[in-house]
């Protein structure tokens, strides 16, 4: 499953552009490239391997999301060591490829300030609107912390578990791993934004695709834009530590 980069070039017939010679798309000016081979998962192993690495995610989710045995947090643990666990061996396989993105390339602070900000800003938006959504439309006031107000510790275990583990493993799962396999023959911007739609499609809610899936694609364009993956790290979490915030707020926990 080891992505492998080849020096191997090819000319676009369209720009002219330099482009890799198994790419399947100019990454200049997305033209299809007729010189490379059809690319499906019997033939191209960096597509198999992240198709094999998203069915597992899809298939973990899928059971938590359809079965009551995860609805404590006690078996939910597990799931989240297991989903831990397939990301290290895969982020393991692809380890050369995955260094680059794991600096903190082009880290100013100024970028920072604004990533949070804008986490702050959007995850409000947004956390106010589902709730409104919820109370208005489908007569629920759904909340996060009751499924951590049993244990010792909640409040740190609801951002350990709602906020730090996505924003850790999903970005790499998907901005990483999925984002450099995919990478080798797709043109980024593509990449980036086939990554956003599939991070959406693994929360398996329609209605949240709405703002899960730009969601995605920003953070994908913050990992194209700066060749790291801990801006979107960041963003992610930040996002998801202002819904908690939100939510304890509203069930009187702060």
């Amino acid at each position: 499953m080891e992505q492998h980069d080849t020096e191997d070039k090819d000319t676009c017939e369209s720009c002219s552009t330099s482009i890799k010679i198994n790419a399947a798309f100019c990454h200049n000016c997305g033209a299809p490239n007729s010189n490379a081979a059809h690319i499906s998962i019997f033939n191209n192993n960096n597509l198999r391997s992240a198709f094999i690495f998203y069915l597992l995610y899809f298939f973990i989710c899928l059971t938590v999301k359809y079965t009551d045995w995860f609805d404590s947090y006690d078996h939910l643990f597990w799931i989240e060591i297991l989903l831990a666990a397939i990301t290290f061996f895969f982020a393991k396989a692809n380890w050369p490829s995955l260094k680059p993105v794991l600096r903190f390339n082009h880290f100013r602070w100024t970028i920072l300030a604004g990533v949070i900000l804008l986490a702050i800003i959007f995850s409000s938006v947004i956390t106010l609107s589902i709730k409104q959504i919820n109370i208005s439309v489908f007569h629920t006031n759904v909340n996060m912390f009751d499924s951590y107000r049993d244990y010792q510790f909640p409040v740190l275990l609801m951002f350990y578990s709602v906020a730090l583990v996505p924003a850790i493993f999903e970005e790499l799962a998907f901005r990483g791993i999925i984002y450099n396999y995919l990478g080798t023959f797709l043109p980024e911007g593509l990449v980036v934004t086939v990554t956003g739609v599939v991070f959406a499609a693994i929360h398996l809610n329609f209605f949240s695709m709405l703002w899960l899936v730009p969601f995605g694609i920003f953070i994908g364009t913050l990992r194209k834009k700066y060749n790291t993956i801990w801006y979107g790290v960041i963003f992610h979490f930040v996002f998801n530590v202002t819904a908690c915030l939100f939510d304890l707020y509203n069930q009187g926990a702060l």
